[in-house]
């Protein structure tokens, strides 16, 4: 085949795994996606340089398959006009796609090396050990886990209660290779009809997951007393929402925007991430001028909670964590932490705190700090502080006098499903997203967030409501359905009942055992490849002894 219809291909398959990408409504196309890369993975092994060549191919195709789902990335340019933040997208959309070649190129090897069988099988055990380290490595990036991109069609993906987002990964690769296998005797223009003749276990592999997520759909009742939740939208600029002076502005549109919409039935109020932009010291949040303003605000509604971001920090006497900033007040010196942070506001002078931790990298976190922590001033500046932000190990859940449990967590943390288990580990009942997805305008970006959401909606079986600073805040039910989310740009508060769910899914229980199930086969892999690359090299010791 010449170079140019390879390439052909490989464009191709880019482009079919772009348009199968939410919000997109094509996701069919993702069980069809990887057949041009196997194609190319055939073609490929018949050169001498095969595994270069492979990688060359497949790079493009996830090249194209990163920029066309995720350019907006580097949106945040059109608002700061800073070059470094374009950069940072080009970098994310080029270097993500490197990392993903590295279990095709570790697939092509193995199949040529140990004949087909094998070589199909390790497709999806390499895939999805990749997907598996990349949501917990500090240059996480958990976008294009495969298994997201059937987020906008949950009535086909009830089945992540029982298995997580990499059940998803599995089924779409599986598919891919059984539809090649069928194809391979066309492609290689053997036959014009598929050989085999019973093609039932290739249809059950299609078409039992969609049916049997059906037949939870559908009868799926919610379970759990109701919860009547408000969310408020404030459509502040992200890129205004840190500028000097205008905090006191933003806090009164939320107030405002609150009053207007709860009543004394209403037991959560919801804002979004980093709401109230006031840095406030940790070590003095109950006495916080701030906080007083907004208790005072709403101290008619006494059963009311209020669920918020806030921008935190806190002080101490010495160095004592890696992301700890160095100052001095009247030649003292000490030293302190910023935080993106959630609290949750009643009317006890209790006010528990948690500091997000699924940092963003290069944004709100340094990678590997204890070793890179110099190069924190050319971060980039996305929430009124540059370098890296203070996190907590724990997840920490809100209770309120009624017992039921909060699940806050800020922005693209919603994404990590094994992550979000440990909330509910911990007694969570409900889920409240708070994001600032402003960042990047109208773009797929803020869209995606919210379908992503509908994934942990299923693996845990909880209510969630995802409040936004602007488009889009919505409540997802039980079972992943989308419920009254909001236009974009648009300042407004939307209410809803949730229910208080307290049963356990089986993956909230066993979490990833997939990808660690995938590890265990690799590492088989990997050890079977050098006992064969051993015996190879004593058989051919032993003949060329005279």
């Amino acid at each position: 085949m010449s170079k140019s219809k390879k390439f052909l291909l490989s464009i191709f398959s880019g482009v079919l795994l772009s348009l199968a990408w939410p919000p997109l409504p094509f996701f069919p196309l993702l069980f069809i996606g990887f057949l041009p890369i196997l194609w190319l993975d055939d073609i490929c092994s018949e050169s001498k340089k095969s595994a270069r060549s492979f990688f060359g191919y497949s790079y493009l195709a996830l090249l194209i398959w990163n920029f066309g789902t995720t350019w907006w990335v580097g949106a945040t340019y059109f608002g700061t006009h800073d070059i470094s933040t374009a950069i940072a997208g080009l970098l994310a959309n080029t270097l993500n796609p490197l990392l993903m070649c590295i279990p095709l190129v570790a697939f092509h090897n193995t199949k040529k090396r140990f004949g087909p069988a094998w070589g199909y099988i390790s497709l999806p055990a390499y895939w999805i050990t990749f997907e598996f380290f990349h949501l917990r490595w500090d240059l996480s990036w958990p976008w294009l886990t495969l298994g997201n991109g059937l987020a906008c069609f949950p009535q086909v993906i009830q089945w992540y209660e029982f298995t997580g987002v990499l059940g998803g990964t599995l089924w779409i690769l599986a598919v891919n290779i059984v539809l090649y296998r069928l194809l391979y005797p066309f492609l290689s223009g053997r036959s014009y009809l598929f050989r085999k003749k019973n093609l039932l276990p290739e249809i059950l592999l299609i078409v039992l997951p969609v049916a049997l997520s059906l037949n939870q759909y559908f009868p799926y009742t919610e379970i759990g007393k109701r919860q009547h939740v408000v969310i408020v939208q404030p459509n502040i600029d992200p890129y205004m929402k840190f500028a000097e002076g205008t905090e006191d502005a933003q806090l009164d549109v939320l107030i405002r925007l609150s009053i207007e919409n709860i009543d004394s039935t209403t037991d959560y109020l919801v804002w979004p991430e980093t709401a109230i932009p006031q840095g406030i010291l940790v070590n003095e949040l109950s006495f916080d001028p701030t906080i007083e303003k907004v208790r005072k605000a709403f101290s008619s509604f006494p059963d009311l909670k209020i669920v918020t971001g806030i921008n935190a920090y806190k002080r101490y006497e010495t160095d004592s964590t890696p992301t700890a900033r160095k100052d001095s007040d009247n030649g003292k010196v000490f030293y302190w932490d910023a935080f993106n942070s959630a609290i949750q506001l009643d009317s006890s002078r209790n006010i528990p705190i948690y500091h997000k931790s699924k940092l963003v990298p290069w944004v709100e976190k340094m990678p590997y700090p204890k070793f890179f922590k110099f190069l924190e001033p050319l971060a980039l500046n996305m929430g009124g502080i540059t370098g890296s932000l203070g996190s907590q190990e724990q997840r920490s859940v809100f209770f309120g006098p009624d017992s039921v449990g909060i699940a806050p967590e800020i922005c693209y943390e919603s994404i990590y499903g094994e992550y979000s288990n440990e909330y509910v580990r911990r007694g969570a009942n409900l889920f409240f997203v708070i994001t600032n997805d402003g960042w990047w305008g109208n773009t797929a970006g803020h869209k995606q967030h919210l379908e992503y959401a509908r994934l942990l909606a299923i693996e845990t079986r909880r209510d969630i409501a995802q409040a936004a600073n602007t488009g889009t805040s919505a409540f997802i039910n039980q079972r992943g359905d989308i419920r009254r989310a909001t236009p974009w740009w648009t300042p407004v508060a939307i209410r809803a009942n949730l229910r208080v769910n307290d049963r356990e899914t089986f993956y909230v229980r066993f979490g990833d055992y997939i990808g660690r199930a995938a590890i265990i086969l690799t590492l088989l892999l990997f050890v079977w490849a050098m006992i064969v690359r051993f015996r190879k090299r004593k058989v051919i010791g032993e003949l060329r002894v005279p």
